[in-house]
């Protein structure tokens, strides 16, 4: 029969392999869904103001056209940084999730 040593060999063996099994055989799949975008990106535009009909003078084209363009220029800016953003976060995304 076996002596005591080799009975603790053969458990530690047995231990060993059903440890290393278990371990080599559990894959945990991990899902990362895409990123919501940023609260002031998601805001609703200014909208550009008319001009009055009772404007009769230079200044008040020139007021308003400078006001309208103000405007224009942050929402521009609003979406370049939600295109940078974009690109930004679905190549992140995409890295991260593929194989």
């Amino acid at each position: 029969m076996f002596e005591k040593q080799e009975w603790l060999t053969i458990i530690v063996v047995l231990i060993l392999v059903v440890v290393l099994t278990g371990c080599a055989s559990t894959t945990v799949p991990v899902t990362m869904n895409f990123p919501q975008a940023p609260e002031p990106i998601l805001l609703e535009p200014e909208k550009l103001e008319p001009l009055p009909e009772d404007a009769n003078e230079m200044s008040d084209l020139l007021e308003n056209s400078t006001v309208n363009y103000g405007k224009y220029r942050e929402l521009q800016l609003k979406y370049q940084q939600w295109q940078r953003w974009y690109e930004t976060n679905r190549r992140l995304h995409k890295e991260t999730t593929s194989e």
